[in-house]
């Protein structure tokens, strides 16, 4: 094959090819950059902003970290440029206003190139979208939690707080999830979400906990970019009796252990399992807690029956043992309620101070 000179330098090339690799390697910019770069970050929460986005990082980072990390994301390798190494020395010259000398190496079609520039970067203190909403109140949902016929108890609001920061904590990438507020009202806890997703997901873990009933109602607040934006209230209902509870029904005593589609527990005349519909639960009540028994004294035990002292009047009673008490008990934990007196599982009571 017949070669020829090179344009530029006269060296013997491919026919096919417009110059030979060291005058092709001087004739193109192996990396481009802007003449200068711009850098905004919050003030509040420290996370930056190169046009893309805000983003932010786990640990705080030196300001000249963040200004040399911008300059690198806007350069740009030739695409023929391989191998490519890069130096940069960051200098401020006021403050905001830094200087970066970039250093820049590569292999252009087998040829080695170094290439050197200055860029200018300004960082600009602003406030952050997130932080911005943050701090003017911004919600797209409520989650309002109460209880069916009844207040819920501090431990019940407690959780729905802890169940909405979890789930503010845990959403990965999405520095957008917070919980704007928590407010006590009557009946219950309203908690404002910043998302509409992470309400839904509040509201959702709370059904599962507690076997809850979730309303969902949605009211058109105005438009953005064109689009309808509505805020979501979900109203969570717990149930009207929860685990640890001890509750007469169809004239017995049960020991709720759960209630989502069925109340299911232990009954406490016979040690049984047992469960009821809703209908059955209609006429229900609630005589006392599991955490409310304490240890009382057995008198004597035969012949499938118990005698122990009422732990209140401390007189004598006397029971249908329940399967759960052993016949060689010198005592039982007991409650006293309106209806009698009733032999409480240590599994009732523990399973109740866990929740």
């Amino acid at each position: 094959m017949t070669e020829v000179p090179c344009p530029e330098c006269g060296k013997q090339i491919a026919p096919e090819s417009e110059l030979c690799s060291r005058c092709y390697a001087d004739s193109i910019d192996a990396f481009s950059l802007p003449d200068s770069v711009g850098l905004s970050v919050c003030s509040s929460c420290g996370s930056f902003d190169v046009g893309e986005g805000w983003n932010s990082l786990d640990e705080a980072v030196p300001e000249a970290e963040l200004v040399m990390q911008a300059v690198e994301r806007e350069l740009k390798a030739h695409v023929d440029a391989l191998d490519p190494s890069i130096s940069l020395a960051c200098r401020q010259i006021d403050t905001g206003r830094y200087e970066v000398d970039v250093d820049f190496s590569a292999k252009v079609r087998g040829v080695h190139v170094r290439e050197t520039e200055a860029v200018s970067v300004s960082i600009d203190r602003t406030t952050c979208t997130t932080c911005s909403r943050r701090s003017g109140g911004y919600y797209e949902s409520i989650v309002q939690v109460r209880a069916s016929g009844r207040e819920p108890d501090e431990s019940e609001l407690e959780r729905a707080v802890e169940v909405a920061y979890g789930v503010a904590g845990r959403d990965y990438g999405d520095r957008d999830t917070f919980v704007t507020k928590t407010q006590e009202v009557e009946g219950g806890v309203d908690v404002y979400m910043s998302t509409t997703k992470a309400g839904r997901q509040v509201a959702e873990k709370l059904s599962q906990e507690y076997g809850a009933d979730v309303g969902e109602s949605a009211t058109l607040v105005g438009e953005r970019e064109g689009d309808e934006v509505y805020r979501v209230t979900y109203a969570v209902e717990l149930p009207r009796f929860v685990s640890g509870d001890i509750v007469e029904v169809e004239d017995d005593a049960l020991l709720v252990e759960s209630n989502d589609d069925l109340l299911r527990g232990t009954s406490l005349k016979t040690g049984r399992r047992e469960s009821y519909s809703d209908a059955a639960v209609e006429d229900a009540s609630k005589l006392a807690s599991a955490s409310d028994a304490v240890d009382t004294t057995v008198v004597s035990q035969g012949d499938g029956e118990i005698q122990v002292l009422d732990p209140e009047t401390y007189e004598t009673v006397t029971l249908t043992r329940p399967d759960y008490v052993s016949p060689d008990s010198d005592e039982v934990p007991a409650v006293s309620t309106s209806h009698g007196v009733y032999l409480v599982p240590e599994r009732g009571i523990r399973r109740r101070g866990d929740a």
